[in-house]
């Protein structure tokens, strides 16, 4: 089958970021819809780490890719869902806390660039503290437009693109959220508090980066 430019392009993009994040110690692998990387957590990953509880960030590609309820079907598996409208503040905050002792936390990333590094940005740092320690496993679920060609590129993707959308979703009252601007604003709705780099993975293959040819999340 012969390929379109577009498809050539991001198979060999995929790849040449795959091959990065293996050799920063990662575990990565690629899938075509984000369908795919939902089955192949829950029919490969999970059983053969022997994983019982997971607990999951704020990620719209995560939320998207159905893959929650699917988990919440799992015999003997334990969902720590602190999304829930129902919780209080302080029990939300009390399942952030342990999503931290988790078997295994699956969220997505800010960014990701070519030669192999996570790029993210947090408000109060739960995700990012739970990508860099604690849960034996960290899945990433990360779409296509989410590769970036270096660290400057996907700063600024994340200020540019991803800041100002998701505190759109979260109903933040930042200069951002109106002009798409970033003003490093000192509001109390301000959602950039933590920025991490993370350029290799420790232990070799904790975090896996499920690279998806799909545009997907923000």
């Amino acid at each position: 089958m012969v390929l379109s430019p577009p498809e050539n392009y991001w198979n060999v993009r995929l790849e040449q970021t795959r091959k990065a994040l293996v050799h920063n110690g990662f575990a990565a692998s690629i899938h075509a819809d984000v369908n795919d990387a939902s089955a192949h957590v829950i029919a490969n990953i999970i059983p053969e780490a022997g994983l019982k509880s997971v607990g999951f960030g704020g990620s719209a590609t995560v939320k998207g890719s159905g893959i929650i309820p699917k988990l919440k079907q799992l015999a003997g598996f334990t969902v720590l869902d602190s999304t829930d409208p129902a919780l209080s503040r302080e029990e939300v905050l009390a399942l952030r806390r342990e999503s931290l002792l988790a078997d295994m936390y699956l969220t997505s990333s800010n960014a990701v660039t070519v030669d192999g590094k996570l790029v993210n940005l947090d408000k109060m740092g739960n995700r990012v503290a739970s990508i860099h320690f604690g849960p034996r496993k960290v899945l990433l679920m990360v779409g296509r437009n989410k590769i970036c060609a270096d660290e400057a590129n996907a700063r600024s993707r994340v200020k540019e693109i991803a800041t100002p959308i998701n505190a759109m979703r979260l109903g933040g009252k930042t200069p951002c959220s109106i002009t798409t601007r970033c003003t490093d604003c000192n509001t109390q709705d301000r959602i950039c508090g933590v920025w991490t780099i993370t350029e290799k993975c420790f232990p070799q293959g904790r975090i896996h980066v499920l690279l998806i040819n799909q545009d997907l999340g923000y």
